[in-house]
């Protein structure tokens, strides 16, 4: 058993259902650790695959406990990391909770964004970004649409910008209906 942190690149942990399907638990990006979870189990729960180029580290378990016994520092960056991830999910519950595909959209991209006007750059494909809000590729492209033709979003060249309106859902969700 062990953690991995993602030196470069992008990896998707992946739980694999009964039925067949499957569902994004986290994305970790350079800079981000994973499976934390295997500290304290005797089993990884789910697949880690990467959806890009990647460089990742492994830390195996027995080490890492012994680091953290030795060095509070280490003990506390890994507490901090743990309460990130934690925040991380629960931000994804929520927009889990959300009914309408384009509101879901708008607030996972505001989530997302930064600079002025707010912009997106995106990292992988919309069928990605979909299985990670919990949303099909055909329902996110229908979500995009609409927000495209109500002037709440633009796309282009792998770059969305929300416009000033993009704050307040209310409204793209009743057209959105």
């Amino acid at each position: 058993m062990a953690v991995f942190h993602v030196e470069q690149g992008r990896v998707r942990l992946v739980r694999h259902l009964e039925d067949g399907s499957s569902v994004t638990l986290h994305v970790a990006r350079a800079g981000e650790s994973f499976a934390e979870a295997a500290l304290w189990a005797e089993a990884y729960h789910c697949d880690g695959v990467a959806e890009a180029p990647s460089e990742v580290m492994v830390i195996p378990k027995p080490d890492l406990l012994v680091a953290l016994e030795d060095n509070p520092q280490a003990a506390l960056a890994l507490a901090r990391g743990l309460a990130a991830h934690v925040r991380d999910l629960r931000s994804r519950l929520e927009l889990r909770n959300i009914r309408s595909a384009s509101e879901r959209v708008v607030a996972w991209l505001r989530l997302q964004v930064s600079g002025d006007p707010p912009m997106v750059r995106l990292d992988r494909p919309w069928t990605e970004i979909a299985a990670e809000i919990g949303l099909t590729h055909e329902a996110i492209y229908r979500a995009l649409a609409v927000l495209e033709r109500t002037g709440r979003l633009v796309r282009e060249n792998g770059v969305v910008t929300l416009s000033a309106g993009s704050g307040t859902i209310e409204g793209a969700a009743r057209k959105d209906r």
